[in-house]
């Protein structure tokens, strides 16, 4: 059964407080028809429980509202253990070496029964298991998938073909933000059976993990590397695995003024991204590159999209023009670029692009469009995230969120992160954001965003797209609607970096992808980069 795919089991450890085994025994059966049995007793299967006194309670769904509302009881606590969701245990799942072990006894032993048919498997996720025979090669190297496109599994099947080569025995795994970390613990506990300590906000196991880091995996902020690694016995790095998360992170000043040389040390180094160049850093491209390793492997939105991994999505850009007010600032920005540059004291060339693009995000101009779009389509409100660059230019859309429907929210740097979990569940249909969703979060069901503030880098670009074109099971007809607002560079601007034409190419880059349509015949799209090996 578990060779045909029909048997899964996990394995239920107490946690400290419990110095005993798992020792409980229920289960729940349904039926196609969604009826339900539950049972709950004590008796084993051995010869001393024929011996024991022992009991056992059986609970029908469809007798009466009394009996249902305990297998609906005995569901959710089976549901709390299976995800790992229980304080007092740690529930694994079955280690792939392990299952290849029972499957071995397949060849030995008659089949009980007919074996079931499996549809082929379709090879639009061959991408994964490239990307991963790459990093299996190149030991180090960052790889560049399109957000949605499985980044994470791919992880995690890195990390579990490691070590059961033996070739890895400690792990660190490093990310930005509470609920992306919180993201990758779910995801570790489920997939791998190594015990994970968690070094980030309330979770202080960073020293429970440095007594013990064989065997173990550390899932830690970035910004707390430069702390744990110095504390770290040096012979494990022999056989130490790190995962760098939203690779271009690692590449500000302050975390390359930290980790310079300490990364290196590191036998298998992995860089995840869909956007993993820094736009104007050389300094932290070249740290990144050093430390981590240059691109060996991408799979791109064009080809996630073609192949049917993304849901293909409509672009609807809105027309705004500056006001007087707006190329005022843009003019004055200039000037002042200009004077410091006379003056010796010019900052990079980058500080003016983001001086005038920050104009442009937070031009009032686009509030009155957006308006009209939202009475003409309400749907566009339905499972949305709109991207503002500042609680204070949301507080101008929510007047409109208010008027036009109530089930929604802000979630900004201090807001309460259940919001976030009510979104996720269906509870809010609309949230109001900065920067704080922009990466890695995965919530199948979004089917709208809305672009206030958008730069002409396209890495923030690139992941606040990522949140609506991922595939929705329960909605297998998505179309994802994304919802822009492009400025025509205007004529009486003097407009030496070019910024102000940022909307149009944004918009032409949207066009095409937009434009991008579902092969059902896919072969491989991704591309390995060629590497000077390992260091």
């Amino acid at each position: 059964m578990i060779a045909d795919g029909l048997l899964d089991f996990r394995i239920a450890i107490p946690t400290a407080d419990l110095d005993g085994d798992f020792h409980d025994k229920f289960g729940i059966l349904r039926d196609s028809e969604g009826d339900a049995v539950a049972f709950h007793g004590s008796p084993n299967d051995s010869a001393q429980a024929f011996r024991n006194y022992e009991s056992i309670s059986i609970y029908y769904s469809w007798i009466d509202r009394r009996e249902a509302s305990r297998v609906t009881a005995e569901s959710a606590r089976f549901d709390l253990l299976w995800s790992n969701g229980d304080l007092n245990l740690r529930v694994y799942p079955l280690p792939d070496a392990v299952k290849r072990n029972l499957i071995a006894f397949t060849t030995r032993l008659p089949r009980p029964y007919a074996p079931p048919k499996h549809e082929p498997q379709s090879d639009r996720w061959i991408h994964q298991k490239e990307a991963s025979a790459t990093f299996l090669k190149e030991r180090r190297g960052i790889l560049e998938m399109a957000t949605g496109t499985g980044k994470t599994r791919t992880a995690l099947s890195i990390l579990n073909e490691l070590g059961e080569r033996d070739l890895v025995e400690t792990t660190i795994v490093s990310a930005y933000g509470t609920d992306l970390l919180d993201q990758w613990y779910k995801e570790l506990v489920k997939h791998s059976g190594i015990p994970v300590y968690r070094a980030y906000e309330q979770h202080r196991e960073a020293q429970a993990f440095l007594n013990s880091p064989r065997g173990a995996v550390l899932l830690t902020a970035r910004t707390n590397l430069a702390e744990v690694l110095p504390r770290l016995d040096p012979a494990v790095f022999a056989k130490a695995l790190l995962i760098c998360d939203e690779v271009h992170g690692m590449g500000s000043p302050a975390l390359v003024a930290a980790l310079t040389g300490k990364l290196q040390c590191f036998a298998y180094r992995l860089g995840l991204s869909a956007t993993p160049e820094r736009i104007y850093d050389a300094d932290g491209n070249r740290f990144i590159e050093e430390e981590i390793g240059p691109v060996i492997f991408r799979f791109g939105l064009e080809e996630a999209i073609q192949r049917g991994i993304l849901c293909e999505f409509d672009y609807v850009p809105l027309p705004y023009a500056l006001s007087d007010d707006d190329k005022a600032a843009v003019r004055q920005a200039i000037k002042r670029y200009h004077a410091k540059a006379r003056a010796g004291e010019a900052a990079p060339i980058e500080a003016l692009y983001r001086d005038i693009a920050r104009v442009r995000k937070l031009s009032r101009e686009k509030v009155a469009p957006f308006e009209a779009y939202v009475e003409a389509n309400p749907s566009v409100l339905d499972r949305c995230i709109i991207f503002v660059e500042t609680a204070e230019y949301g507080a101008l859309i929510q007047p409109i969120l208010m008027r036009m429907r109530s089930d929604f929210h802000t979630y900004y740097q201090d807001d309460d992160r259940d919001n976030l979990r009510r979104f996720a569940k269906g509870q809010l249909e609309c949230l109001l954001t900065c920067h704080r969703i922009s990466e890695g979060i995965d919530i199948q069901s979004v089917n709208n965003i809305v672009l206030f503030a958008s730069a002409r880098a396209r890495l923030e670009t690139v992941q606040r797209l990522g949140r609506c074109l991922r595939v929705d099971p329960a909605n297998p007809d998505k179309r994802a609607r994304v919802v822009d607002f492009v400025e025509h560079k205007p004529d009486d601007v003097d407009d030496p970096t070019g910024e102000l034409g940022a909307d149009e190419e944004r918009e032409s880059w949207f066009l095409a992808l937009s434009s991008l349509r579902h092969d059902h015949t896919p072969s491989s799209g991704a591309s390995r980069e060629g590497t000077s090996g390992c260091s």
